[in-house]
């Protein structure tokens, strides 16, 4: 006999010896059946023993030819080596589905900028022309994305409560193996016995688990990436303002409503009413999602889904845009009214009050905006126009964020990395139940449980503390200082620039030590932070509109520490902008890394630098007759529409560097793998 094919079989003797002894071992710790495992096994020993015949068949050839491997012309053999490591062909069923994906991906997206678009040509088309289309719009809208987020809650809970009962059962029926297993240890010891009992589980006692049907539905991303509880506090308190602002509104259109003296036709918007009334309740079911599933990865029906996600995030564009534009009107009409409703000699006097402000030139001009027939109460008009300018940045922060988030939900449709395995192995057995482990509310692993080691972070924190203090002790003096007169009021807002300026120096100081510092880190290959990058880089642009704006003003009007704090500032903008895009890919592979922590009480301090910095923003002073020169270089309406466009980003850009440094904070000091 050849000698080759003599160890081949004596290999494939001790493999199947093997196979057997294998067996025994599994058939211990399981119920499955014999046939199941000598499938596998023997299938790959054939495979391997039939790969050997071939490698044989292949040398014995070539031997007979002349004892070795004729060499091949140089073309021919890199062609056949493209052939080899070429992937092979797509599966036809493959390609139609990836086809419909990638179809379902693009048309979603253009369903979204169609949405915007109509949104925006409403929008306008309500400044030229008396029009209720936008407020029709808004309602579908929003009738719309309810009902999805309400079906999405319903069937990811159902889901949830049959995945768990499924967890359940799985628990009791190991345990009960478990325990008729320690009860039978010593016929365990025999082969025969382990094959009697494995074939006869029900006889002996051990019930079979009897599972609900259940399809592969929802997954439930973990990590790093699965949802901050810091971005879910902050859209908390976002929705808080915007609920608050939104009761506003409903109480100045029922007010207008109500109102005996107001003409309804031209002043109520029955429509513009009903949105107001329904997107409260939309606002805080989107809300309760996000906290509940931010994390999840959707199976079912992924065509709906991305059509769905795509439908609200463009109408959460649509309300953000609508809400500064709405806004900003509405400011400038209370204003108006503010003015002229004393007056008492009709249009003369309105034309009167109008050039003194310098009613030639209708960018500086209010008068158009005054309706004699709109003016309401007093007292409602005078509780919005001095509670709305800090209310409305959260309506327009919490869309941005809400956008946010659901763009994460919908870029992780269908990305369900067990899905491939384990749903294939159970349709192979016949049996549609959950693959994806489904954490119960009681576990530690819970995404409301935080562990945080503070290492290394005292000093940052302590110093934060500090900087919180002091801006909270501005914020009040400013509040009382203004209430008391018009002196006092100039003083308040002295105040106001002084501190503003002492915190860009100290922020831009810090950003410059931490970026030194976070260069001793390493580099995460593989970072997932292009959401935050975006973001980041959307609020840019109002920075800089802003910048150059207002140091245009206080320039002309020699106002010199409001100038010095605007040049400090957009200088720690660009630098601190660069420092959170490196820093969210930064890691410590290094025990020495993870052990001194380079930069990290500088982060800490950073943290809350911004959010002293967002409260400044959010919470300074603001009256309809405000000290800013902006308003008396640029003129009323001109500078409440810049501002009202501005103010919202800049506010944005410091709560979202709050989270990202934040996530360097927690991350850049863990390896690359716990990312």
């Amino acid at each position: 006999m050849d000698p080759m094919r003599q160890m081949d079989q004596s290999l494939f003797m001790t493999l199947e010896s093997a196979n057997q002894t294998i067996l025994r071992e599994i058939k211990l710790f399981t119920n499955k059946s014999d046939t199941f495992y000598q499938y596998f096994f023997m299938r790959s020993i054939e495979n391997y023993y039939n790969a050997g015949d071939n490698t044989r068949m292949y040398t014995s050839m070539n031997n007979v030819r002349g004892g070795a491997n004729r060499k091949r012309h140089g073309s021919t053999s890199t062609l056949n080596t493209l052939d080899t490591h070429a992937p092979p062909p797509t599966n036809p069923k493959d390609k139609k589905r990836l086809t419909l994906k990638y179809m379902t991906l693009v048309f979603s997206g253009m369903y979204a900028i169609l949405l915007v678009t109509l949104g925006l040509i409403f929008i306008l088309s309500g400044s030229f022309f008396a029009s209720s289309l936008y407020s029709i719009y808004s309602v579908i809208l929003t009738l719309i994305g309810f009902g999805y987020v309400l079906f999405l809650l319903f069937d990811i809970n159902r889901y949830k409560t049959a995945a768990l009962k499924n967890q359940e059962i799985e628990k009791l029926h190991a345990a009960n193996i478990s325990e008729y297993h320690n009860s039978q240890e010593e016929e365990i010891r025999n082969s025969e016995s382990v094959i009697r009992r494995t074939e006869s589980d029900n006889i002996l006692g051990v019930p079979s688990k009897s599972l609900i049907i259940l399809n592969h539905d929802y997954c439930f991303s973990e990590g790093r990436h699965s949802g901050s509880f810091y971005l879910k506090m902050g859209a908390a308190g976002f929705a808080v303002g915007h609920l608050v602002h939104s009761i506003l509104l409903i109480t100045l259109q029922i007010n207008y409503y109500l109102d005996e003296n107001i003409d309804n036709q031209d002043c109520v918007e029955i429509f513009q009413l009903i949105f107001d009334i329904i997107n409260p309740l939309y606002s805080f079911v989107q809300l309760y999602f996000i906290f509940q599933y931010s994390n999840v990865i959707i199976l079912r029906a992924q065509g709906l889904a991305q059509f769905g996600f795509m439908h609200l995030i463009g109408s959460s564009l649509c309300f953000w845009t609508s809400t500064i534009t709405r806004e900003t009107k509405l400011a400038l009409t209370l204003y108006a009214n503010s003015k002229y409703k004393n007056s008492t000699h009709g249009d003369e006097s309105v034309h009167n009050f109008g050039s003194e402000y310098k009613s030639e030139d209708q960018l500086k001009d209010i008068s158009d905006f005054y309706n004699k027939r709109c003016e309401g109460s007093s007292a409602i008009f005078s509780v919005f126009q001095n509670l709305s300018p800090y209310l409305y940045p959260f309506s327009v922060e919490f869309n941005i964020l809400i956008v946010a988030v659901l763009y994460i939900i919908w870029s992780n449709i269908g990305n369900c990395s067990k899905v491939s395995d384990n749903r294939e192995t159970n349709y192979a057995l016949e049996e549609k139940h959950s693959v994806c482990k489904i954490r119960s509310p009681n576990e530690d692993t819970s995404s409301m449980v935080i562990h945080v080691d503070c290492q290394g972070s005292n000093r940052g924190l302590f110093m934060g503390l500090i900087l919180i203090v002091i801006v909270i002790g501005m914020l009040v003096i400013g509040f009382v200082f203004s209430s008391v007169g018009e002196k006092f009021a100039k003083v308040a807002y002295h105040l106001n620039d002084l501190t503003k300026l002492f915190m860009h120096v100290m922020m831009l100081v810090a950003a410059v030590i931490a970026y030194k510092q976070s260069l001793k880190l390493d580099i995460n290959e593989h970072p997932v932070s292009l959401l935050d990058d975006v973001l980041l880089f959307i609020c840019l642009p109002a920075f800089f509109m802003d910048t150059v704006f207002s140091m245009a003003a206080t320039i002309s009007l020699l106002n010199i520490v409001k100038t010095i704090d605007f040049a400090v500032m957009i200088i720690q903008v660009i630098i601190q902008t660069p420092l959170l895009v490196d820093g969210l890919r930064r890691c410590s592979n290094s025990r020495k890394l993870r052990r001194t922590k380079p930069g990290r009480d500088l982060f800490m301090f950073l943290i809350i630098a911004n959010v002293g910095m967002w409260l400044l923003y959010t919470f300074s002073y603001k009256s309809p007759d405000s000290q800013d020169e902006r308003y008396e270089y640029y003129g009323k309406v001109l500078w409440t529409k810049l501002g009202h466009v501005s103010l919202p980003f800049v506010m944005f850009y410091r709560f979202h560097s709050s989270v990202c440094f934040a996530d360097i904070w927690y991350s850049a000091y863990k390896p690359s793998s716990e990312h």
